[in-house]
């Protein structure tokens, strides 16, 4: 697989090429159909949540989705879905990426901004339930930051004992996370998500009705053209379906590609072992990023030492949010986790074009940064 010579990059997609979307395309030609709920859209989805089912050991048609235009829009989406209205609370991890709390601005709601766990890296149900003793959360969204995946039982027993409903935001972490029985989860499909389509989205759920309810609301509300509730436009349309169609079909080859680049990595950390480590949860993922704790010194120093090195190396989701100057205002439950994460964590280089020599470079320019 060959990739352009440029700058370095801490990530590349993985994406279809030509040959692979062609037969698709024809599809399109021949259907005359591009949006609202074409057929390949609706293939896509099919395809999709059968592929989670045999993933996952479920049951046929245990799983219902819908694609959306983007992994925003079905995290907007998704809340309106769990009854979110102005004023409304919604518990957010403070380590993630901006779209989470924007998705609660379009609806009026406040998000709160919630310290994570430092082992984890993620909202956690028990931190959810400290913040749920002392204010009242219509939704909380959790986030399977860098794909990690989250504890679905325990996020459905989190909700069935609060009351308060659960959003998952597993961007990253399609087939890595598991579909809870009471929690939507949403995924992104973003070129740079392992399992990208360029733009868009998914809502995922066991309640086909909940997924009903989504087309339409991404169809600007209407049931049979008329208009009963508020709604947007968030289609898929028929292009990106035709991408996701192709790289369901190069799913497997995709895992392995990234399977290999994580276990070379993991190779040449064996001598890292005394300063920094691969944090254990990309070990249950299809790693999207490599993140990496230091055990001791400053993340920030060492990520400007691998910089002048020409190391693409990145700090994705970090700062944490309230730093952010458009959420200074947002209340905050905590940041002792967030902010032991912010001094210790990195992120290297990490995708499909890697060749072993590369990777044993930017390990050599890490030690020597450590």
């Amino acid at each position: 697989m060959n990739v352009p010579s440029s700058a370095p990059r801490s990530n590349i997609p993985d994406m279809p090429s030509v040959d692979d979307l062609l037969p698709y395309l024809r599809q399109i030609d021949e259907n005359r159909w591009y949006s609202n709920f074409g057929p390949l859209a609706q293939t896509f989805e099919t395809r999709f949540a059968q592929r989670m089912e045999k993933a996952h050991k479920l049951p046929d048609k245990t799983l219902s989705c819908v694609g959306l235009a983007s992994g925003y829009q079905a995290l907007t989406i998704g809340l309106r879905l769990l009854g979110v209205v102005p004023n409304d609370k919604v518990l957010i991890p403070s380590v993630t990426f901006p779209a989470c709390p924007l998705a609660a601005a379009p609806l009026g709601a406040e998000a709160i901004l919630s310290d994570v766990d430092p082992q984890t890296w993620t909202l956690t149900p028990e931190i959810a339930r400290q913040a749920a003793s002392k204010m009242k959360l219509a939704a909380v969204m959790s986030v399977c930051v860098y794909g990690f995946p989250l504890p679905a039982e325990e996020w459905d027993a989190f909700s069935r004992e609060t009351g308060v409903k659960v959003i998952i935001d597993a961007a990253a972490a399609v087939e890595a996370q598991k579909y809870p029985e009471t929690c939507l989860v949403a995924h992104s499909l973003h070129a740079l998500k392992p399992f990208g389509i360029g733009e868009g989205g998914l809502l995922v759920a066991r309640d086909p009705d909940l997924i009903q309810q989504a087309r339409e609301r991404i169809n600007f509300g209407m049931k049979d053209h008329i208009t009963y509730q508020t709604g947007e436009n968030a289609k898929m349309s028929e292009y990106h379906a035709a991408v996701g169609l192709a790289q369901l079909t190069r799913w497997e080859d995709i895992k392995k590609r990234r399977q290999k680049i994580y276990e070379t990595y993991k190779l040449f950390f064996e001598s890292l072992q005394d300063l920094t480590s691969i944090h254990p949860l990309l070990e249950k993922t299809i790693a999207s990023s490599l993140m990496i704790s230091l055990k001791e010194g400053n993340a920030l120093e060492v990520f400007n030492r691998l910089q002048q090195q020409n190391v693409a190396v990145h700090h994705t989701y970090l700062p944490p949010l309230y730093e952010h100057p458009a959420f200074a205002g947002l209340e905050v439950t905590g940041k002792e986790g967030a902010n032991e994460i912010k001094h210790k964590a990195l992120g290297l280089p990490f995708h499909a074009f890697l060749s072993d020599e590369e990777i044993g470079k930017i390990v050599q320019k890490l030690r020597e940064s450590l």
